[in-house]
């Protein structure tokens, strides 16, 4: 269970650091993972992404502070990291439904703020005990994939913005599909990635970059405006998502929150891929999906 662990220690670090500068890209290195990995696992282990857990924890901290303190609205504001005493006051209420000086008087309508999670391995085999999948570890050849790219706000963000950015990407894509040569007529492709992983830079803290597209030959010319991904190829755990495409994140949740967390195997680094072809249907219970995450055998040393 090191994934488990790496994401244990990174509870810790936040609680150690709600009233002092802590970035995502430090909780990452400090759990040995890559950002986008990091992303992943603690969403799927925790609930929320570890960026909207971090603020609504320092707005605990906050509140508890209001209750026990004189200290001045803005020095609690920028203890807790926060910018201003607006974006603070903007916060705290629609977390806890009253301003900051409300609370403190009083008027918090019966609300309590986010405790500290408790991570634990059977807290996690209960949350993902209806799940049974079991992937199939595959190699797969290099490959290059061709299509258009997006940035996008993962799941479990309180910005979260994948089912409205990522369908319509798709939509752009299959007007111009026309323009290129699939190898595989019929499939599509889409695969996610960390945008610094492919020169990029994000503009929120939980962006990602999507690709929607499909394989083509190495030496492909690309129309106008699209891009290619290459994949290296190598072993790949292959996991069957059946059911509507809004339920995807349930899936990508077990197998980050709970098999990479107990397998024999670890993620490795390139993009998970989705393969689509005609048994895919996003609004049908019966839609079938296959998704290759990269892995290696064995695990890191502790």
């Amino acid at each position: 269970m090191q994934q488990l662990g790496a994401i244990q220690k990174s509870l810790r670090l936040i609680e150690e650091h709600l009233d002092r500068p802590l970035s995502l890209e430090t909780l990452a290195r400090a759990a040995g993972m890559s950002f986008w990995h990091f992303q992943r696992t603690f969403s799927a282990m925790v609930g929320e992404s570890a960026g909207s857990y971090l603020r609504r924890r320092r707005l605990a901290a906050a509140a508890l502070r209001l209750r026990s303190s004189s200290t001045p609205l803005l020095d609690l504001a920028l203890d807790c990291q926060f910018e201003s005493h607006e974006a603070f006051t903007r916060a705290f209420k629609a977390e806890l439904g009253v301003t900051p000086s409300a609370y403190r008087s009083g008027q918090d309508m019966g609300v309590g703020a986010l405790p500290p999670a408790i991570l634990t391995a059977s807290a996690l085999r209960l949350r993902y005990q209806h799940m049974k999948l079991t992937p199939e570890i595959v190699t797969l050849p290099p490959r290059t994939f061709a299509g258009l790219q997006t940035l996008f706000i993962v799941p479990g963000s309180k910005d979260a913005n994948n089912l409205r950015v990522i369908p319509k990407l798709w939509d752009d894509f299959f007007d111009r599909i026309r323009e290129i040569q699939p190898l595989e007529p019929g499939v599509g492709y889409g695969l996610s990635e960390c945008p610094e992983a492919l020169g990029l830079k994000a503009s929120h803290p939980e962006e990602a970059v999507y690709l929607a597209g499909t394989v083509v030959a190495d030496e492909a010319k690309l129309p106008e405006g699209m891009v290619a991904w290459k994949s290296r190829g190598g072993l790949f755990a292959r996991f069957t998502h059946i059911g509507r495409i809004e339920k995807i994140g349930e899936t990508m949740g077990f197998i980050y929150g709970s098999w990479l967390s107990s397998g024999d195997y670890q993620r490795t680094e390139g993009p998970d891929i989705e393969r689509y072809d005609r048994s895919f249907n996003p609004t049908s219970d019966e839609s079938v999906l296959e998704i290759f995450v990269p892995v290696t055998r064995g695990r890191r040393p502790v």
